[in-house]
This record gives C-alpha cells, sequence and structure tokens, in this order.
C-alpha cells in the first residue's frame, strides 16, 4: 500500500475505529456511514415504499446487522485504548501529540480487509433490497444513497484536511 494512500484509507476506518461502538450501540458510531438499506428506511416515504416492501428492508437490515457484528467487534478489538479520564474535546484531541504513525499504519493494514468486507456485505444486501423495489424506486434509491455518500465523503474529505493541517 502507498503512503499517498494511507490518507484516504484513515479517513475511512478512523471513524469507524472511533465510533465502532457510538451512543446508539454497536457499529453506530457518529463516522460510520448508514448502511444502503438504512438509507431506504430512512427515505421511505420519499421511495414511497409499501408496509411491506418496509418490513422486508427492515429483515435484510437485522440479517446484515447480524452478519457485521463480528466484523464490528473485530475493528473494536483494534481501536486504540482510551487514556484514564473524561474523553478529550475535539479541540483537545486536535491539539495532542500526533498519533505514533507507524503504529496506525499497522492498525489501518489490519483495518482495511475488515471495511472492505463491511462494505461488501452492504452492497449484497442493497442488491436483495433492490429486487424488492419498482424500477422508480430503484432509480430515486440510487440517487439518495449517492446523495448520502457524498455529503459523507465530503465531510471526511473536511477531517482529512484537518488532520493534514495539524502535522
Amino acid at each position: 500500500m502507498s503512503l499517498k494512500m494511507m490518507p484516504f484509507i484513515l479517513v475511512l476506518a478512523i471513524p469507524l475505529l472511533a465510533g465502532a461502538q457510538g451512543p446508539h450501540g454497536p457499529g453506530r458510531g457518529m463516522g460510520k456511514p448508514p448502511s444502503s438499506l438504512e438509507l431506504l428506511l430512512k427515505n421511505q416515504q420519499a421511495l414511497a415504499l409499501t408496509a411491506e416492501q418496509v418490513a422486508q428492508v427492515e429483515a435484510l437490515q437485522a440479517a446484515l446487522e447480524q452478519k457485521d457484528a463480528p466484523l464490528v467487534e473485530k475493528l473494536e478489538a483494534l481501536r486504540p485504548p482510551h487514556p484514564p479520564g473524561p474523553p478529550p474535546s475535539g479541540t483537545e484531541r486536535m491539539n495532542g501529540p500526533p498519533p505514533d504513525s507507524e503504529a496506525m499504519r499497522e492498525r489501518m493494514q489490519q483495518v482495511q480487509p475488515i471495511v472492505t468486507e463491511l462494505r461488501a456485505n452492504d452492497d449484497a444486501a442493497y442488491q436483495e433490497a433492490e429486487k424488492l423495489l419498482s424500477d422508480t424506486q430503484k432509480a430515486r434509491a440510487r440517487e439518495l444513497i449517492t446523495q448520502e455518500r457524498e455529503e459523507h465523503q465530503r465531510r471526511h474529505e473536511a477531517m482529512r484536511q484537518q488532520m493534514q493541517n495539524r502535522q
């Protein structure tokens, strides 16, 4: 893996590591993007999903969460330990000492295949869910998911810029 790719991988993986156990339970950290199925459910009115479609997508989402649970646990295990005391604020985190780059690189090498598998699981689950949708719903769902992913990428790019400015 080239060093030029490292910031991109960090942008994707650090939120997963930091958010693997978020305030909403496993895998619900602030940095983890919602699954494609969660986006379908979030936008069920805009997509005009029927009650039957919602129930089927919810079942697929539950199966996805069950399948992803061991992967999220692996990410949690790779998360660096927190120092004792209250968690630092965002400003304190940004102004603190930089992390050990070699340890971070090793961690990212361990994280990358897990993130890839999570993404593949999400893609497979979405393909199953898309079979339940009409052509109109599919087109609108793809549009909404693309918008959400682009917004998520913008937020991460901003975070990456902050991290680069820190160094």
